[in-house]
C-alpha cells in the first residue's frame, strides 16, 4: 500500500509541471462492436491501438517513471547526472495538443483494411480531465472478408509455368481472413522460387495481385498476374559460365591481377599469392559452371565465405554474359582478408551464481589462418579474483588462473564422409589443451589439466550438435584449509573419489533454440548432455593389466584412479511473449550421474549442486541438499562439499515486464533440490525416494530489477523461502512475517548478477 502510495503521489507530481492550458496525453482504447462473432478480437485491438499516433509516457502501475526523470532533472541540468537523467532515461512529456484523432482514424482505417475489414464504421470521443487527456474509438466491425480462390497466371510461357507450379505450396488458402501481410509474403515466396530456377534479375514488384469483391457471401477472389513492364532479363533463367575467386579484394586501390590460377571446373584463383588453400576456398564455393543460378546457392557461398572467420568482407558480384545468345552469369568472389593474427586483452567483471563477484583479466592471442586453410589458432591467458558478496559471518574469497589453447579446422577431420550433414553450415574440427588453478581461503585449492578432440555443428539456425569422442582431464589437490584437512584424512576415499581422479571419456550435446528464428508467441530451449568416462580405459588398464591397483580399491596409474561414471543432465525452458514488453518464462531442468565400476562418487566437477543468483534465488549457492540434510552449526557458514548430489531436479517460473526501455521488472519462483543414490553417513536424509523426494523440494519466490544497458544487463533479485526441506517446523510452507526484522534477517536474501538467470 506504501509503494502504491507512493507511485499515486509521484504521478501526480508530474502534472505540476505542465504548464497553463496543457494536457498530458494518457492514451487511447479501442472497443470493437459487432453483430456477429469477430476472430481474434483480442489481436484486431492490439493491432489498431498500434497504430494510434503518438503513443503516450510509458506506464508502470500509476507512474510514469521517464518522465518523471525527465521533470525531476529540470530544463537546465547542471552536471553530468541530472543531463544523464533527462536526456537518456527520462522522456518529455506526450502532450495532448500533438494527438490528432482524425489521422489515427485514417491509420486503423487503412489497417483494417489490410486485415480485411473492408467496410468498418469508427467513431471515437476525448475523454478529459483536470490535466489529462484521451481518446476512445468505437469501431464497429462485420466479419472480415475471406478467400474464395487464387487464380494462377493466364500466360502460357516458360515463367508463368514456373510460377503457376508454385501455387501448390501457396501460403494463400480459400477459406482463410483475407490479409495483405499474406500477399506480400506470397510475393517472396514465389520470387524465392524463380531464383531457386534460375530466374537472377526477378523481384517481388513484378507479381502483382487482382482481387474480385463482387461474388458476395463476403469473399474475395484474388487472380495472379505479371505487371507488363518488367525487363526482359526478368523473364530469363541465367547458368552459370565462370568462377573467378578475388582472396585480396580491396575497395580502396585500382585491383590488380597478380596472379591467376586455374582450379578446374571453370573456378580461376586470383591475387592468392599462396595465402590461403584453394580446396578450402573451393569447398566454400556452391555455384557450379553450366548450372543454373539457384538463390539456395548464393546464401550458402555466402554463409560458408563468411564463417570461415577470416575475411572482413565478401561480395558476390554477378555479370551477365550472353554466349551463342544464351544468357549465361559470370561470378566474381571478391573477399577482403582480415589481419591474420592479432592480441587483445579483457578487463571484465566476474559474477557467479556461487556468489562471488570480482574483477578478471584476459589475455589472447589469436591466428586465423593457421595452416592456410582458415583454421583458428587460439591462445588465452586468464585471471580473476573474486569475494564472496551474500550474507556469511566468515569471509571468504577465490582467486584463479589459467592458460588455454585451441585449434579449429572449418571442416570435419574423420576418416569418413558426412554426407548427412547440412550444407547450410561449416562443422568444425576442434583440438584444445587447457590448465587451470584454482584457490579459495575456505577449502581448497584445485588444479586441473584438460584435454579434448571433438566436433560441433549445426543441421538448422536452431540445432546444434557437440561431440567430443576423446576428453581427459586429471585433477591435483592443493593446499587444504584446517578445516577441510580434517575431513579428507577421516575420508580417504571421499577425498580420492573427488579430487585425486582422472578423467578419461566422451561428452555428446544437443542444443535446439528456436528464439534464433524470428521473433515469436512461443519459444523453446532445450539442451540435454550425456558424458561417460573411463570404460575404454578400465578395459585397456584391467585387461592389458597396465594399471597399478590402489590401496583403497580400483585401478589407477600414477597413483591416480580413473573415475568411471555415467551422467545425463537437461535443460528445457519455454518463452511465452505476452506482448508489450511482458514475457513468461519456465524452466525445468534435471540431471542424474551414476558412478560405478572404478569409481564411488562423481568427480568434484561433475557433482550436482543448487542454490544461487541462476538456481534457486531464495537460498545461498550450496546451501540446499541433499534431500532433507541440514548443514550442522560449525559448517553453516563455510563451504560445505556434502551439500551436493548425484541427482538434481528444478524448475523456475518467472513473468518479466518493461517498466521501462532500461528499467524491467521480474516476479518469480524456484524450486528444486539435490539428491545423493545412496544413503552416506555424513548426509542423513540425502537418499532420493520416490514417496519423499516431493516435500524434499525446496521452494522459494521473490521480485527483481534489471537494468538494461545495452551491452550488459546488470540484476538485482530479492527473494525469500516458502519451504525448507530441512525445516522441522509443521506443515510444508514456512511461515511469512515481513514485519519482523529477525525474519527479514535470517529469510531475504539479495543476488546481485549479470545477465537473465534462464
Amino acid at each position: 500500500m506504501i509503494i502504491v502510495l507512493a507511485l499515486v503521489i509521484s504521478s501526480c507530481s508530474n502534472m505540476r509541471y505542465l504548464d497553463e492550458g496543457q494536457k498530458l496525453y494518457t492514451g487511447s482504447k479501442v472497443k470493437i462492436e459487432s453483430d456477429e462473432k469477430i476472430s481474434n478480437k483480442g489481436d484486431v485491438v492490439s493491432e489498431l491501438e498500434r497504430v494510434i499516433r503518438p503513443q503516450p509516457n510509458e506506464k508502470f502501475l500509476f507512474w510514469r517513471p521517464r518522465l518523471w526523470f525527465y521533470n525531476v532533472a529540470g530544463e537546465d541540468p547542471g552536471n553530468a547526472i541530472t543531463r544523464y537523467m533527462r536526456n537518456r532515461i527520462g522522456r518529455p512529456p506526450v502532450l495532448f495538443e500533438d494527438f490528432s484523432a482524425d489521422r489515427s482514424l485514417q491509420l486503423m482505417q487503412n489497417r483494417l483494411f489490410n486485415m480485411g475489414f473492408f467496410d468498418p464504421q469508427i467513431d471515437y470521443q476525448i475523454k478529459e480531465r483536470e490535466k489529462r487527456a484521451g481518446a476512445e474509438f468505437t469501431v464497429t466491425l462485420k466479419p472480415a472478408f475471406t478467400i474464395a480462390e487464387l487464380l494462377p497466371i493466364e500466360h502460357d510461357n516458360e515463367i508463368a509455368r514456373h510460377i503457376n507450379e508454385s501455387l501448390e505450396e501457396s501460403l494463400i488458402k480459400p477459406g482463410r481472413n483475407y490479409r495483405l501481410s499474406v500477399l506480400r509474403d506470397e510475393r517472396e515466396r514465389i520470387t524465392t522460387h524463380l531464383k531457386e530456377q534460375g530466374y537472377f534479375y526477378f523481384h517481388p514488384d513484378f507479381l502483382l495481385f487482382r482481387a474480385d469483391t463482387t461474388g458476395g457471401e463476403r469473399e474475395v477472389s484474388l487472380s495472379l498476374a505479371l505487371k507488363t513492364n518488367i525487363p526482359a532479363n526478368a523473364k530469363e533463367s541465367f547458368h552459370i559460365r565462370n568462377i573467378f575467386i578475388n582472396t585480396a579484394f580491396t575497395l580502396i586501390e585500382e585491383q590488380q591481377i597478380n596472379d591467376t590460377i586455374y582450379l578446374e571446373d571453370g573456378i580461376y584463383l586470383l591475387n592468392n599469392n599462396g595465402e590461403f588453400r584453394p580446396s578450402t576456398l573451393k569447398r566454400a564455393i556452391f555455384f557450379e559452371k553450366d548450372k543454373l543460378y539457384n538463390s539456395n546457392d548464393h546464401d550458402l557461398t555466402l554463409n560458408h565465405l563468411m564463417g570461415l572467420g577470416v575475411f572482413k568482407f565478401v561480395n558476390l558480384r554477378f555479370i551477365e554474359i550472353r554466349d551463342d545468345d544464351k544468357p549465361y552469369l559470370d561470378l566474381r568472389v571478391q573477399v577482403t582478408p582480415m589481419d591474420k593474427k592479432s592480441i587483445s586483452a579483457e578487463i571484465r567483471g566476474v559474477t557467479k551464481s556461487t556468489n562471488f563477484a570480482g574483477p578478471g583479466l584476459s589475455l589472447s592471442f589469436n591466428n586465423r589462418n593457421f595452416l592456410g586453410g582458415a583454421e583458428n589458432f587460439t591462445l588465452n591467458l586468464d585471471g580473476a579474483y573474486e569475494t564472496y558478496i551474500g550474507k556469511r559471518e566468515t569471509s571468504a574469497s577465490s582467486w584463479e588462473a589459467g592458460a588455454s589453447a585451441e585449434l579449429t579446422i572449418p571442416r570435419f577431420v574423420v576418416p569418413f564422409g558426412n554426407g548427412l550433414l547440412s550444407p547450410q553450415f561449416i562443422p568444425r574440427t576442434r583440438f584444445g589443451l587447457s590448465f587451470n588453478f584454482r584457490s579459495r581461503t575456505d577449502a581448497f585449492s584445485i588444479s586441473s589439466i584438460r584435454g579434448n578432440f571433438g566436433y560441433l555443428w549445426n543441421q538448422s539456425v536452431t540445432t546444434q550438435y557437440r561431440f567430443n569422442p576423446f576428453i581427459f582431464n586429471i585433477f591435483s589437490l592443493g593446499s587444504v584449509s584446517e578445516e577441510y584437512q580434517q575431513i579428507f584424512s577421516e575420508e580417504v576415499l571421499f577425498r580420492r573419489g573427488l579430487f585425486e581422479q582422472f578423467l578419461l571419456g566422451s561428452e555428446f550435446s544437443y542444443y535446439y533454440n528456436s528464439q534464433l528464428r524470428e521473433q515469436r508467441k512461443h519459444s523453446w530451449y532445450f539442451n540435454y548432455n550425456i558424458d561417460l568416462s573411463g570404460n575404454m580405459a578400465y578395459l585397456v588398464i584391467h585387461g592389458l593389466n597396465l594399471g597399478e591397483e590402489q590401496e583403497e580399491g580400483g585401478y589407477g596409474i600414477f597413483n591416480q584412479s580413473f573415475s568411471q561414471y555415467a551422467r545425463n543432465d537437461f535443460d528445457l525452458r519455454y518463452y511465452l511473449d505476452l506482448g508489450h514488453g511482458r514475457k513468461l518464462a519456465s524452466r525445468l531442468a534435471a540431471g542424474i550421474g551414476v558412478p560405478y565400476g572404478n569409481s564411488t562418487t562423481l568427480p568434484y566437477v561433475k557433482i550436482f549442486t543448487t542454490g544461487g543468483s541462476n538456481s534457486i534465488r531464495a537460498f545461498h549457492p550450496r546451501s540446499l541438499g541433499p534431500g532433507s540434510y541440514s548443514s550442522p552449526d560449525t559448517l553453516q557458514t563455510a563451504f560445505n562439499i556434502y551439500q551436493s548430489g548425484d541427482m538434481k531436479l528444478e524448475a523456475n517460473l518467472e513473468y518479466r515486464f518493461s517498466m521501462t526501455n532500461i528499467i524491467k521488472g521480474a516476479v518469480f519462483a524456484d524450486a528444486g533440490n539435490v539428491w545423493t543414490l545412496k544413503e552416506r553417513e555424513r548426509t542423513p536424509g540425502g537418499k532420493f525416494e520416490r514417496s519423499e523426494f516431493l516435500g524434499q523440494m525446496a521452494l522459494g519466490t521473490g521480485a527483481g530489477l534489471r537494468f538494461d544497458f545495452t551491452f550488459f544487463i546488470l540484476r538485482l533479485d530479492l527473494a525469500f523461502p516458502l519451504a525448507v526441506p530441512y525445516d522441522d517446523s509443521p506443515g510444508y510452507f514456512q511461515s511469512i512475517r515481513p514485519l519482523d526484522r529477525s525474519w527479514r534477517r535470517d529469510n531475504l536474501l539479495l543476488n546481485l548478477a549479470i545477465g537473465y538467470p534462464f
